[in-house]
């Protein structure tokens, strides 16, 4: 068996969720050395740590010590790879890529932190609470992103996606550093941030440009929200059945929307001229209020049992509201074996999500658990000896990692597409291959751009033969193919897995899958809304005793996984010689988001609740409104002391309420009260100022959307594109130290096909005959970009130097 990564080393700096990165690369065979402070890493027992961390390795180092900090730079000149996230500015120089690179010129270097290009922010850390909270993630929130109805306060989200989003994005980074490594032997410096996984996370991102304003999703429109975000509602609707349960409807398509209506006993009705246009086509919020009172009412009559049953059998997009446990028995991730057990050496066996790829020449492995405390104390690190490979001039490269790479997309929406989207970022050319009306995700508008950039864009019938001889041309010049349709139908349009071999047999072929290409479902429609209520996501971000709610991560941080299952990929051709089958599964990614949450064991503790007004989980993780604005408190049980100061009740250390950590769990309902009338007295820039002052992570809550804080801190550009008019665009959210970044330039349907064809050597009389006879679609002149194709150099230098 040859596991992917099995001859690298790497050191491994982070905490909490972000050695998520050093978990993928453990699975896949690393040797991942976890460098912890004396006492461990300070979520050692915490849930998510076993997950974390497994197949890894414990040295203790204690990074104050210059002893210590010596046997630290020894490990680092040994190793491939070197992921940290901030450190004292002490240390900080002694491990920047220049220091480290110039003894060990191979390394790839990755640097995590909070906020990336906004480093002003940097002073309030590295958290999740404390990135969304200053970036606005947490307003302009709805009924499709996680709150009860439209809210015009801040809302605490529950699904870590940025974090998340960060370290898949460091992978990607990585993986794609290391496939330049095997041509150049050097290695690269690379930056990602938790802003920049917020930017990659988050679905509905508004990109309507006025000038130098932005427009968010729910202010688009004449006031209120805007008809056609209704009509979307009505197909994501979070439905009450019979038995108290609730599913989670996910009927965007027509086809599947017509299913559901006949289903519960309203399809004649849309023959009706009122409602002849549903969904999206909704006529009047009156319609939709009345309608969608009408579907409720329906779902009443049978049990959520009942109903999935049905709807199982109809080809309707429905899925029940689970809870962690129930989704960690899914027939789904048993089918597709993703889920695994693990024998911890002190909580027993453990259950456990499997691998974020599946891989069928190159698996995962997952050997242990998470590592006691310093398990690599006698580790003795031998130097790393691979020498650089001379470039053209002898120098490191400039170019992007993932430059001269081809990737084909024959995939459509977002959970896919948005992988390819991000390594063309580090340089990867990506085909969109499209059908004659183009991906259903234009439907969106400018929301498209979020996938859309850096790419060019072909439009081909590929139930036409001769739009499947076009396509296998294509597969013939390509490093890679990403499709995200159901099992069969890409065998009946010319490019399942084995004829795609047949044309290239080294190709790295990635299913992006829904449910997983096995299993009773493997041939359900799915959307975003799936994996959040399955993963038990959408009972907790709904809150204690709420009805659970819809959500919309799960489709971006699917992408992510398909963009490191790419990488992945590319690197075991590359340094294997292996072309294969891989697969990744929306279930699978959004099950990591919650990662903290997905450990089943005998005598785990109960998980933790988000409260009933979805503000937090505890007295010390909560929102908090002020006397102007609101607050986020992110800090440990251990600054007790240190808040009681700040808020003047040194008095409450004498409580035998608080007396002490078991004591302040047990009243932290009591506590989050008391705490609610002190914060109110306030404005929160004063008690941010105090949080600073003490060191106590106590943030004021951005009062903007995060579209308006990303264009206000100049991380977007404006943007002109014939087909979608002014837009903001997005800056790459991947750094290359040395590399000049580009910045895509989102593709209309057809927009690259003649370019595309006369690459595979068409002249413009077979073009044009191809044209007419309806084989290919080509974008009207005044619809494409002069420049012509996916991607350009941008003209903000972004580069960063360390």
């Amino acid at each position: 068996m040859t596991h992917v990564f099995s001859d690298l080393r790497v050191v491994d700096l982070t905490e909490g969720m972000l050695g998520m990165a050093g978990t993928v690369l453990a699975d896949f065979g690393a040797e991942v050395i976890k460098v912890e402070p004396p006492g461990g890493d300070p979520l050692r027992g915490h849930p998510g740590f076993q997950f974390w961390n497994r197949g890894k390795h414990s040295r203790v180092i204690d990074l104050t010590d210059d002893t210590h900090m010596a046997e630290l730079e020894a490990l680092v000149d040994s190793a491939d790879v070197l992921i940290l996230s901030p450190l004292p500015s002490s240390d900080a120089s002694r491990l920047s890529a220049a220091a480290v690179q110039q003894r060990n010129p191979g390394l790839i270097h990755v640097s995590l932190t909070g906020f990336g290009a906004a480093t002003d922010l940097e002073v309030f850390g590295h958290s999740e609470q404390m990135v969304t909270a200053k970036t606005g993630r947490l307003m302009g929130n709805d009924s499709l992103s996680g709150a009860h109805g439209d809210i015009d306060r801040p809302l605490y989200i529950a699904s870590p996606a940025s974090t998340y989003g960060a370290a898949m994005l460091a992978l990607q980074g990585i993986i794609g550093s290391l496939i330049q490594r095997e041509r150049t032997g050097f290695g690269r410096a690379i930056e990602t941030s938790l802003l920049d996984g917020i930017s990659a996370a988050t679905m509905r991102l508004a990109f309507e440009r006025k000038g130098d304003a932005v427009v968010p999703v729910g202010a688009r429109g004449e006031g209120g929200v805007p008809l056609l975000m209704r009509g979307i509602r009505l197909c994501f609707l979070s439905v009450e059945t019979k038995d108290g349960r609730y599913i989670q409807m996910c009927c965007r398509q027509p086809r599947l929307y017509r299913n559901w209506m006949n289903a519960i006993g309203l399809g004649d009705e849309l023959r009706e001229d009122r409602w002849s246009a549903l969904p999206l086509g909704v006529r009047s919020h009156d319609d939709a209020d009345e309608w969608e009172a009408r579907v409720r009412n329906a779902m009443l009559d049978r049990t959520q049992e009942e109903w999935m049953h049905q709807f199982r059998t109809l080809d309707i997009g429905a899925d029940p509201f689970l809870t962690e446990d129930e989704f960690l028995r899914h027939p789904q991730l048993l089918a597709n074996n993703l889920v695994i057990e693990v024998d911890d050496g002190q909580l027993g066996t453990i259950t456990e999500l499997g691998p974020i790829v599946s891989a069928e020449a190159t698996p995962a492995e997952i050997r242990r658990s998470a590592p006691p405390l310093d398990s690599a104390a006698t580790f003795s690190p031998v130097p790393h000896t691979a020498d650089p490979k001379p470039g053209p001039a002898g120098t490191p490269p400039v170019e992007l990692p993932l430059q001269g790479y081809t990737i084909l997309e024959v995939a459509s929406f977002l959970a896919a597409p948005l992988g390819p989207t991000l390594l063309a970022e580090l340089g990867a050319r990506v085909i969109k291959v499209e059908p004659l009306d183009g991906d259903p995700f234009r439907s969106s508008g400018l929301e498209f751009v979020h996938i859309g950039n850096g790419k060019e864009s072909i439009a081909l019938d590929l139930k036409s033969s001769e739009g499947r001889a076009i396509l296998h041309k294509l597969i013939a010049q390509s490093d890679a193919l990403i499709h995200n349709f159901r099992p069969g139908v890409p065998e009946r349009l010319g490019f399942g897995y084995a004829e795609a071999r047949s044309i290239r047999p080294d190709l790295v072929y990635l299913y992006g899958a829904s449910y997983g290409s096995n299993g009773p479902e493997s041939h359900r429609a799915a959307f975003h809304s799936t994996p959040n209520a399955l993963c038990g996501g959408g009972i907790l971000q709904a809150g204690k005793g709420n009805p659970p709610v819809n959500d919309s991560y799960a489709d971006p941080c699917s992408g992510l996984a398909t963009g490191v299952a790419l990488a992945l990929g590319l690197y075991a051709r590359e340094h294997h010689g292996i072309g294969q089958y891989l697969e990744t599964n929306m279930l699978v990614s959004a099950g990591w988001v919650h990662s903290a949450r997905m450990e089943a064991y005998s005598g785990r503790e109960p998980r933790p609740e988000l409260n009933t007004d979805q503000t937090g989980f505890s007295a010390f993780d909560r929102l908090y409104q002020c006397s102007s604005g609101w607050v986020m408190l992110a800090c440990h049980d251990d600054r007790w002391t240190d808040l009681t100061t700040i808020l003047d009740k040194t008095s409450w250390r004498g409580d035998p309420r608080f007396a002490d950590r078991s004591a302040r769990q047990l009243h932290d309902r009591t506590l989050q009260w008391l705490m609610e009338d002190i914060f109110i007295t306030r404005p929160a820039q004063e008690w941010e100022a105090a949080g600073l002052a003490t060191g106590v992570p106590i943030a004021s809550a951005a009062d903007n959307t995060l579209e308006e804080f990303l264009v206000h801190s100049g991380l977007l550009s404006g943007a002109e594109h014939p087909a979608f008019g002014s837009y903001w665009r997005l800056q790459p959210r991947i750094r290359v130290a040395n590399s000049q970044p580009v910045a895509g330039l989102p593709c209309e349907v057809g927009e690259h096909t003649e370019a595309i064809l006369m690459s595979l050597g068409l002249d413009s009389t077979s073009i044009a005959r191809l044209s007419e006879s309806n084989v290919i679609g080509i974008a009207p002149p005044e619809r494409r970009h002069p420049n012509g194709t996916g991607a350009v150099s941008t003209d903000a230098d972004i580069a960063f130097s360390r």
